[in-house]
């Protein structure tokens, strides 16, 4: 039998499993119209400029934060982050886009073109941090 915290754990992370997969898909669930999708990019554009201006006014300070061995978790965490903001503006606009011009397989392309533009910002962050921009 399995002590009692190895139980509680388990069940701990298949609820924060469901939750986050229930968030996720309530939010992508919402894009129905111009109105949501514009709510969803008035946030997420402010969060991708945001990140823009930060890496920008402060890159050394970003990459000192990184380079510390207690903030590895960031990486993490912060390339996730970085993910969904990319994956959701797409979506959006992808759903905007699909409202005017129709085609029978939007319902599978929109994933697939988000996950790309998902993972092309997590990619176009990564190489803000690592690459020297020459005056």
């Amino acid at each position: 039998m399995a002590p009692f915290n190895i139980d509680r754990e388990n069940s701990q992370d298949e609820v924060v499993g469901r939750v986050a997969a229930s968030a996720f898909s309530n939010v992508t669930d919402s894009i129905i119209d111009a109105h949501t999708a514009i709510k969803v990019l008035a946030i997420t554009v402010t969060a991708e400029i945001g990140l823009f201006a930060m890496f920008y006014v402060s890159k050394d300070k970003v990459t000192e934060f990184l380079a510390e061995p207690e903030n590895d978790s960031f990486w993490i965490y912060g390339s996730a982050a970085i993910f969904v903001i990319g994956f959701l503006t797409a979506f959006a606009v992808y759903r905007l886009v699909a409202k005017k011009w129709p085609h029978p397989s939007a319902r599978v392309f929109i994933w697939l073109v988000s996950t790309g533009v998902g993972l092309l910002n997590v990619l176009l962050f990564f190489a803000f941090i690592t690459f020297e921009m020459r005056p």
